[in-house]
This record gives C-alpha cells, sequence and structure tokens, in this order.
C-alpha cells in the first residue's frame, strides 16, 4: 500500500519550520527598525507591536 504524501506530521513540521522563520524576520526587521532604520513601506510601524 503507497503511503500519503502528505501526512500529518510533515504538515506540522512545516508549518512550525514557517512561523520560527517569520519570527526570525520579523525579530531582525524589529532590530533594524530600532536602530534607526526606516521603510516607506511601514514595516517599522508593524514591527512596533512585537513585544520582544
Amino acid at each position: 500500500m503507497k503511503k500519503p504524501v502528505f501526512n500529518v506530521r510533515r504538515i506540522v513540521t512545516f508549518v512550525l519550520f514557517l512561523l520560527i522563520c517569520i519570527g526570525l524576520y520579523l525579530l531582525a526587521l524589529n532590530s533594524y527598525c530600532d536602530q534607526g532604520g526606516n521603510f516607506d513601506l511601514g514595516v517599522c510601524a508593524i514591527t512596533s507591536f512585537i513585544p520582544f
């Protein structure tokens, strides 16, 4: 019998990896904005809501 291509463990691992990547990216942007960086798209306004 064939194994399914997408099983629950693989999906959970992928979503967890994606959340970790997004969190680290937002942390880097928050650090950049705290040092005085400025974006025209308003990214620094969004990262001001991050508590860390």
